[in-house]
C-alpha cells in the first residue's frame, strides 16, 4: 500500500530512552508485508519535556496538511506520523499508537494494518514507532538495557504538546512483540492509555497494573505466538501464556472473572467479560492482522471476517 504524503517537514522535540532488540537469530517473529513508498523525514531533536497547560482551544502548532511523515527520533529510532485532513492545530485529536512486531518496520505495519490511511479518514492522529537496532524489538521482558516505557511515555507527551494529541484519548496497540509491549506499557503507565489492543500477542498483567479496557485478537493456528501458549524460542524471553488464560487474568484485574462467548462470524468468536475485557479468537487464523493485508504465507491465514483496525478506532 502506498501513501502519498502532503505534509511539510517539521521539527518535533522529544527526549526519550532508546530501545534495542534481542539477539538477531530469532527471525521467526518477523513480519514482512509488502514495502511501501518512502515519505518525507521530519527531524526530532532532544530537549526537556513539558506538559502543556490545559486550554479550551489549544494552540499546539500551526496548521499541517493531511498526510504521513517520517519522524527521525533520537538514538536511531523512527516512526510514521499520520495527520488527518482538516487539522488546524487548535483542536485536540485522539491518538492511536501502533507498535510493529519483531523485525518489522513502521512502513510494513502501515501496509499490513492500514492504520495511517484509515486514521486520516477517521480524523485521528496515528503514530507507528519502530524498535531500535537491527532486531527492531521491544523491551517488555528485560532482555535489553533500553527503556521503551520511557520512550513511549515521552512520545505521547510530546505529541500532545506539539501535534495536539488528546492525552485523555490515547489507544495503544501492536502486533506480536509490539502487541506484548502494548500490554506491558499499559501496566507500566497506569492512566496513560484509554485502551489497549493486542494482535497476535499474548501477555498477562504484571505487578502494579491498574484496570484498563483490553482487547486481544488471536488466531488459534498462530505458528509464532501459539494460541495455547508455549516457549518463546528466544534466549531470555519468558514463555508465552495461553491466550484464554492471559485475557482471563486481565479480566480478574478488572474485577469480572466470568465471561460469555458468542460467534460473530463463521470463523470468529468473541469472549467478553462484563468489565469489557475481550478475546477475539480467529479459528484457523495465523500470526497475522485480521482484516489487514496478507503477509508471508508461512505466517498463516489473514481473515477478512474480522477487522482489528476498526476495533482500535472504535475505542478512541
Amino acid at each position: 500500500m502506498h501513501f502519498l504524503p502532503r505534509g511539510a517537514t517539521f521539527l518535533l522535540l522529544l527526549a526519550v530512552a532508546g530501545c534495542a532488540g534481542p539477539p538477531g537469530g530469532a527471525v521467526s517473529r518477523e513480519q514482512k508485508p509488502a514495502p511501501t513508498s518512502a515519505v518525507p523525514t521530519a527531524v526530532l531533536t532532544t530537549a526537556p519535556l513539558a506538559t502543556p497547560a490545559p486550554s479550551p482551544r489549544p494552540s499546539c502548532r500551526s496548521e499541517r496538511a493531511a498526510g504521513t511523515v517520517v519522524l527521525a527520533l533520537p538514538r536511531g529510532r523512527r516512526a510514521l506520523l499520520a495527520v488527518p485532513a482538516g487539522d488546524d492545530g487548535h483542536h485536540r485529536l485522539p491518538l492511536v499508537i501502533a507498535l510493529p512486531g519483531y523485525g518489522q518496520t513502521s512502513e510494513e505495519l502501515a501496509a499490513q494494518s492500514r492504520i495511517p490511511a484509515r486514521a486520516m479518514l477517521a480524523g485521528v492522529l496515528a503514530v507507528l514507532p519502530q524498535g531500535a537496532d537491527p532486531a527492531k524489538s521491544w523491551n517488555f521482558s528485560g532482555t535489553t538495557g533500553h527503556d521503551d516505557v520511557a520512550f513511549l511515555s515521552a512520545l505521547v507527551t510530546q505529541l500532545a504538546a506539539t501535534e495536539c494529541a488528546d492525552p485523555a484519548r490515547v489507544v495503544i496497540s501492536g502486533i506480536s512483540d509490539g502487541g506484548e509491549m502494548a500490554g506491558f506499557a499499559a501496566c507500566a503507565m497506569p492512566g496513560r492509555f484509554k485502551a489497549v489492543v493486542m494482535v497476535a500477542a499474548s501477555i498477562g498483567p504484571r505487578a502494579g497494573c491498574h484496570r484498563i479496557r483490553i482487547v486481544a485478537v488471536h488466531g488459534d493456528a498462530d505458528p509464532v505466538d501459539p494460541y495455547n501458549g508455549g516457549p518463546d524460542g528466544r534466549p531470555g524471553y519468558p514463555a508465552i501464556p495461553p491466550a484464554p488464560a492471559a485475557i482471563a487474568a486481565w479480566a480478574v484485574l478488572d474485577g469480572c472473572p466470568t465471561a460469555a462467548t458468542t460467534g460473530v462470524a463463521p470463523h470468529v468468536s468473541v469472549t467478553t467479560y462484563r468489565c469489557g475485557a475481550q478475546l477475539v479468537t480467529v479459528s484457523g487464523g495465523g500470526h497475522t492482522w485480521p482484516g489487514g493485508a496478507p503477509v508471508n504465507p508461512w505466517l498463516g491465514i489473514t481473515t477478512d471476517e474480522y477487522d482489528a483496525t476498526a476495533t482500535i478506532f472504535g475505542l478512541v
